[in-house]
C-alpha cells in the first residue's frame, strides 16, 4: 500500500462511541457474538461504504461516492438514504487534498425504497456517471425482475460545495427522515439509460425478469468503462462515439473452495452511446442547463458475454 486517504469524520462508522469498520456479521473465530448496534450510531451504514471510485483523464482529480446516505443523514432505512455525499480529491506530487463535497440525491422508486449507487464514471470537470440500482432482484434472488438498473447523469456545476460545514462527527446534512437541509442544492440528477430495456437484451438472449435460469441478468451490477469507438465502428471519425460496458458482480457462492459453476454465470453489456456536444437535448433540458457542455445519446445497442 502506497498511500491511505481518510474521509471526512462525518463518514465514520461509530459504534459505542468508537471507530468500528465492521458489519454486522460475527468475526469467524467467533461466530457466536453478537454486534451491538448492528448499524453504527453515526457515519456509513453497513455494505453503504465508498463504493464508487473514478478519476480525471489526467490524474489531477479523484472522485469517490458513498453507496448512500450516512446514518445520520437517513441511511438507517431504506427509504430514507437517498441523500448521499460525493467527494472530490486534488491530486498533486503525491498529495491529497479534499477540495470538494457535494450532496447527490439517489432515485427513489416506486417501492419507497432508494436506488443505492454502485459506480461511478467521470465524463468531464462537472458530470458524472452513476450507476444506481435496485436489489433483490435478478438471477439467484426470491424476485426476477428488477425494475431500476441505470446508469444516470449527475452535473455538480450547480451544487452547494458542502466541504468543512457538516463534516464532524455526526455531522449532517440531512435529517435521519432523509430531509435534505434547505440551504444545500444537490447535484441535478438525470435518469439515463436503462439496463433492463428487454427488447434489446432478448436480442442477445438474455432478459429481465421471468424464470430463474442462465439467461435471467443477475441482481449486481457495479462496474462502468468507457472504450472509445473508431472509424471500424462506422464512425465518420474518432471520439465520436464510445461503447458504455458494465460487468455484473454477484455474491458467486464458493463450494469446496471452489466456485459453484451454476453460480459462475456473469454478464457484460455493452451499449453504444454517441458523445455529442449540444446546445439543447434531452439530458440539458432535464438538467434545466443553458450552456454548453459534452451530452450523451442512446444508440441502443446491447451485447452479451459470459
Amino acid at each position: 500500500m502506497i498511500k491511505a486517504i481518510r474521509t471526512p469524520d462525518a463518514f465514520i462508522p461509530l459504534r459505542n462511541g468508537t471507530e468500528s469498520f465492521g458489519a454486522a456479521s460475527p468475526p469467524i473465530y467467533d461466530p457466536d457474538f453478537e454486534i451491538s448496534p448492528e448499524q453504527p450510531t453515526t457515519g456509513r451504514g453497513n455494505n453503504q461504504g465508498l463504493e464508487a471510485l473514478t478519476k480525471s483523464p489526467d490524474g489531477k482529480y479523484l472522485y469517490t461516492m458513498l453507496q448512500s446516505a450516512t446514518i445520520q443523514d437517513g441511511g438507517n432505512s431504506n427509504s430514507k438514504r437517498r441523500n448521499t455525499r460525493l467527494l472530490a480529491y486534488r491530486v498533486k506530487d503525491k498529495k491529497v487534498e479534499l477540495e470538494a463535497e457535494y450532496a447527490v440525491q439517489l432515485p427513489v422508486l416506486s417501492t419507497g425504497r432508494v436506488a443505492s449507487q454502485s459506480e461511478i464514471h467521470y465524463i468531464s470537470k462537472s458530470q458524472f456517471l452513476v450507476l444506481s440500482r435496485d436489489s433483490g432482484a435478478g438471477h439467484g434472488q426470491d424476485e426476477s425482475e428488477s425494475i431500476y438498473r441505470n446508469a444516470d447523469v449527475i452535473d455538480i456545476s450547480k451544487a452547494t460545495n458542502i466541504l468543512g460545514k457538516y463534516d464532524s462527527f455526526n455531522g449532517s446534512i440531512a435529517s435521519r427522515d432523509g430531509v435534505l437541509r434547505s440551504e444545500i442544492k444537490p447535484a441535478d440528477y438525470c435518469p439515463w439509460l436503462s439496463y433492463n430495456v428487454n427488447p434489446q437484451l432478448n436480442r442477445f438472449g438474455v432478459r429481465n425478469g421471468g424464470a430463474q435460469d442462465q439467461n435471467l441478468l443477475n441482481e449486481k451490477w457495479e462496474s462502468f468503462a468507457l472504450l472509445e469507438a473508431d472509424k471500424d465502428d462506422g464512425d465518420k471519425k474518432d471520439g465520436e462515439s464510445y461503447y458504455l460496458i458494465s460487468f455484473s458482480d454477484n455474491d458467486f457462492i464458493t463450494q469446496n473452495g471452489k466456485p459453484k459453476v451454476d453460480d459462475c454465470k456473469r454478464y457484460l453489456l455493452t451499449r453504444y452511446v454517441r458523445i455529442h456536444q449540444l446546445w439543447q437535448g434531452a439530458v440539458q433540458r432535464r438538467l434545466g442547463l443553458r450552456s454548453r457542455f459534452s451530452g450523451l445519446g442512446f444508440q441502443g445497442y446491447v451485447a452479451k458475454g459470459v
